[in-house]
């Protein structure tokens, strides 16, 4: 049985500390100076074969920040057991964690499930990226589950569990024959997306959801696959804000074209189709 990809990063006087166990997956150094690095995710094996258990845990040490780009995308192969992705994150105080992620492809004849829990300390931020097609060429695609559990010092930040399993998104008011959902979650802070979203045109189109405490999550979900016009833009924007005054992130506005600046900001009513992400309210009265 193959372990978890454990992943940490903490800072130092002159150059980050960063831990790194090998799994599923192993991780390679990008970038690194004295508060974090960027790290690229590689596959160690053919993944995610049928009866696979992906785990991913990260540390974030408190003011460090730790930028993670999955360097290819990943299919979720047919079979009968079923298979797994997980990652779990901690993010200490004034912390920074992003992830963006590259396209999950669900196969016909499988059954997988994407499980996200992330805890934020302090004045922590989690920016994440999850791009999901259902199928691989002329096919419709298997049964799939995600489930994303963030929470801080005071409790719940954003609990949501999507079925998307065959049965249940062929029902009227779900995704119909929609294939792709591309997801940008911002935890920690309330930013706002960079343009306006054109629904209509590959599907329903973005939509733009506050949450009840502090994050925001744009969503797209269409027929094709990442056609939408707003979701790396707001990815970009979003970043950079993310880690401002954690280090220099002209590289990656290079790395992610359309970073902000763009007007025209405004929130977007809900397309039929997916529900909105659930957000846990304010404790308290």
């Amino acid at each position: 049985m193959t372990g978890p990809t454990r992943l940490s990063v903490g800072r130092t006087g002159s150059r980050s500390r960063v831990h790194r166990t090998t799994g599923h997956l192993t991780a390679r150094i990008m970038e690194q100076d004295a508060h974090g690095a960027r790290v690229g995710l590689l596959a160690t094996q053919a993944l995610l074969l049928s009866g696979d258990d992906v785990r991913i845990e990260v540390d974030v040490a408190p003011g460090a920040w730790l930028d993670i780009v999955e360097t290819t995308g990943t299919v979720a192969y047919e079979g009968d057991a079923p298979s797994s992705w997980a990652i779990d994150a901690t993010v200490g105080d004034e912390a920074v964690l992003t992830w963006a992620g590259k396209p999950f492809v669900v196969s016909d004849g499988i059954a997988t499930h994407r499980d996200t829990r992330i805890r934020l300390h302090g004045s922590a931020r989690v920016l994440m990226q999850e791009k999901i097609v259902l199928g691989r060429a002329g096919q419709t695609g298997g049964d799939l589950t995600t489930s994303l559990n963030a929470t801080d010092d005071t409790g719940p930040v954003q609990v949501e569990h999507l079925d998307l399993t065959g049965q249940t998104r062929g029902m009227p008011g779900v995704l119909g024959n929609l294939r792709s959902m591309d997801t940008v979650t911002a935890l920690g802070w309330s930013p706002e997306p960079p343009g306006e979203p054109e629904a209509g045109t590959t599907g329903p189109g973005e939509t733009y959801f506050r949450l009840d405490r502090a994050g925001a999550v744009l969503r797209w979900i269409g027929i094709g696959r990442f056609r939408d016009r707003l979701c790396d833009l707001a990815f970009a924007a979003w970043c950079e804000e993310a880690m401002h005054g954690h280090r220099s992130r002209g590289h990656l506005a290079a790395r992610r074209p359309g970073h902000a600046g763009t007007a025209g900001r405004r929130a977007v009513p809900t397309p039929t189709g997916l529900p909105s992400p659930s957000s846990a309210a304010p404790a308290g009265p």
